[in-house]
Formats: C-alpha cells, sequence, structure tokens
C-alpha cells in the first residue's frame, strides 16, 4: 500500500559542542486509502544495522503515536548503519510493511588541518 520511501539525512552540529548529533529525515507516498480515510496514520520502525533480505525482526517503533503527515524526523541516530520501514495504520488495523529504506550516518570530518612542522 506503501510506495516508495524517501531518505534524507541530515546531519547537524552544535557550535557549543564537539560532539555531533544526527538525524534521519523520512517522507513516503500516502497509502492509497488515505483520502477516504482522514484519520488513518502511519507508524515508522527502525532497525540499526543493514536492511534484511526479509522479514521485520528487531525493528522498533519510534513513534508512541500514529504519525499523521507522510514525514518523520528521527533525531535518535547515531553513528553507523540504520534501516526503516513504515506501515499504515486505522483504528487499531495496520497495514502490511512499506518497502525498507537503509540509512548510513558517517562520522563527520576532521578539520583545519594544518602544517605544524616541515624538515
Amino acid at each position: 500500500i506503501l510506495a516508495a520511501i524517501a531518505l534524507c539525512l541530515a546531519l547537524m552540529f552544535f557550535a557549543s559542542s564537539a560532539r555531533a548529533q544526527h538525524s534521519a529525515s523520512l517522507s513516503w507516498t500516502a497509502s492509497s486509502d488515505a483520502a477516504a480515510n482522514p484519520t488513518l496514520g502511519y507508524n515508522v520502525y527502525r532497525l540499526a544495522g543493514a536492511c534484511p533480505a526479509s522479514g521485520t525482526a528487531g525493528f522498533t517503533k519510534l513513534n508512541a503515536n500514529p504519525v499523521t503527515m507522510t514525514t518523520f524526523f528521527d533525531a535518535t541516530v547515531g553513528l553507523g548503519s540504520f534501516c526503516y520501514y513504515v506501515t499504515a495504520t486505522l483504528n487499531g488495523a495496520e497495514s502490511v510493511p512499506s518497502n525498507t529504506a537503509s540509512a548510513v550516518v558517517l562520522p563527520g570530518a576532521p578539520t583545519l588541518l594544518k602544517i605544524t612542522a616541515t624538515t
């Protein structure tokens, strides 16, 4: 029911800290049943690691209440590989999972490289 998830990674850095906070912004195409059911929502799931070839074992639901938009901002990712999928939900019933989408959050690059001596 859900079409492809487009996954965009955004890195946010705090100016006062050397530690980076990472995030992932997800978006997807609405369920084909959304127009006729205005209370339809979505659940977002994440797995630390590469996306499996099949199945949803090990995924964790990220939202406490159904998401009403077709976007989700995950501000709790760290460094590494992550896999996401989304389901549509209405009145306690949940659709089959969407396709999966993977994200890799890389460490920030060193900065201010300089030569301190030459011989």
